[in-house]
């Protein structure tokens, strides 16, 4: 998809007031490296305070961060915060660093920036075909094309950059595809065995892992734990049994999986808002046609 732009790095400064509450994009870059005195110190920089995501797609450069160094190789990015005890540069073994990046205030994005690199580090991998690079490319290619021209259009791209990467840190194996075979066998298990009362160590057993491992790596890869899943499966088809049938409570909580109504409706009313009997009257809430937990 960058074969169809050229390098170039664009800045903004937007100056309407009272608009503290927006998010602030000052620079979004497509560039390539070769000379070697390319290099960046955190603390010397005098255009923070900032954040910086920089995502390379071809050669490599290293950034140390905290006195650690880290290779940024293709489909890795870093992300640091200006000023800061961090500086990148092109090392001598490489001989380009090619690299698209934005630069935004830290204003209302401090506690998701830092969730994000609690969760996939300061070097995660993130795939070139993924949402947080097609989002970040689409920043890109409207600023060269001067189509950024007030805060609430930059705003609104920053603002779907970072959800995009605070999903992506989440949800990073969003795709079953992608996830180990036990973890999909995991889910057709749940899937097809949801109507009877399984839990953590039958799910696992079927997986082929212990408990342990299997409850770290599901929660690991899928962003909840198995048994999250499961009761998200049991709720979903539980919400339809409610409106489209005049089953008891009593009958829905055993074809889902429940063994007490009474247990039934408390997990049902702590994730969907209201009871089942207020959910099948439409006394607590909007009527819809299909409920999608996650």
């Amino acid at each position: 998809m960058f074969k169809s732009i050229r390098h170039g790095v664009y800045g903004y400064r937007f100056s309407e007031p009272d608009m503290d509450s927006l998010l602030n994009l000052y620079c979004a870059g497509y560039y390539r490296v070769t000379n070697r005195d390319y290099c960046w110190h955190g603390r010397q920089r005098q255009d923070g305070p900032l954040y910086l995501f920089q995502y390379t797609l071809s050669g490599y450069g290293i950034v140390e961060i905290g006195g650690t160094p880290y290779t940024v190789s293709p489909n890795h990015a870093f992300m640091v915060e200006i000023p800061g005890d961090h500086h990148y540069y092109l090392p001598p073994q490489s001989d380009h660093w090619e690299f698209i990046f934005i630069l935004v205030r830290p204003s209302h994005l401090t506690d998701i920036w830092e969730n994000i690199i609690q969760r996939v580090g300061p070097v995660p991998k993130i795939p070139l075909d993924s949402s947080p690079i097609h989002s970040i490319y689409n920043i890109y290619r409207e600023a060269s094309m001067d189509r950024i021209d007030d805060i609430f259009r930059a705003s609104a791209l920053v603002y779907h950059f970072i959800m995009e990467l605070y999903r992506f840190s989440r949800l990073p194996s969003s795709s079953q595809e992608e996830w180990p075979q036990s973890l999909r066998d995991a889910v057709q298990f749940m899937n097809d065995r949801y109507q009877h009362p399984i839990g953590l160590e039958q799910i696992a057993d079927y997986a082929g892992l212990s408990k342990y491992h299997f409850n770290r790596l599901f929660t690991r890869t899928t962003g909840q734990t198995p048994i999250q899943h499961l009761t998200q499966i049991r709720l979903e088809k539980a919400v339809d049994l409610i409106k489209n049938t005049a089953l008891s409570f009593e009958e829905i909580a055993k074809q889902v999986g429940y063994t007490s109504g009474s247990y039934f409706t408390k997990v049902f009313k702590h994730h969907i808002g209201c009871s089942p009997s207020d959910y099948r009257h439409g006394n607590a809430m909007l009527p819809v046609n299909r409920m999608t937990l996650r």
